[in-house]
């Protein structure tokens, strides 16, 4: 039986922990003028999927099955509502209303290039090693072309006094590239 857990314990190198994250990624459009979020802002997220559409042929009876073209899913992660110049939903909202204003119906972004004025923001996230190493992390998803297509609802309760207000984010993407240690890209997908 010891031989099996040390077969086990030899094979595996601790795992990895869904705790240990970062997630990081410029906010555009935030007052005053701070375009980021702190390391702990971010509670939750989970990976967003990849999917190969499959093309179906018929021959003689058989269906053959084909690769087809990618598709991403939407990325959604929850975010711990600030205050003060780290008013993250206020700058989530702000910058999905620069995109499309309300009122106007058209972008209030100057339309140069569009992958550099609103859209081509990149943002990582970083699945840490089990002590939370930021230099040499397991992995690093890199998320390109991000833009928030959701700024969730914030939840006002009374009977909730103890609570940190959280909301939901979702944000949709390109394309999206997996780095291993040392920053040496796995794939691109």
């Amino acid at each position: 039986m010891s031989s099996f857990i040390t077969n086990f314990k030899s094979g595996f190198n601790g795992g990895t922990r869904s705790n240990r994250f970062l997630v990081k990624g410029p906010i555009p459009y935030s007052e005053p003028h701070r375009n980021t979020f702190t390391n702990f802002h971010i509670r939750s997220t989970i990976m967003p999927d990849v999917n190969t559409t499959t093309l179906t042929y018929d021959y003689f009876g058989r269906k053959f099955h084909y690769p087809g073209e990618k598709q991403y899913s939407s990325w959604a992660f929850v975010v711990l509502d600030d205050t003060g110049s780290n008013n993250l939903w206020g700058s989530f909202a702000r910058w999905q209303n620069k995109i499309n204003e309300h009122t106007t119906n058209q972008t209030a972004v100057p339309i140069t290039n569009a992958q550099t004025d609103y859209k081509a923001y990149n943002w990582e996230i970083v699945h840490l090693d089990l002590n939370g190493n930021t230099t040499s992390p397991n992995k690093t998803f890199v998320l390109h072309g991000c833009w928030p297509v959701q700024v969730g609802q914030l939840n006002l309760n009374m009977a909730k006094p103890n609570n940190m207000n959280t909301f939901q984010v979702t944000i949709m993407f390109d394309y999206l590239e997996i780095k291993g240690k040392a920053n040496s890209l796995i794939t691109r997908r």
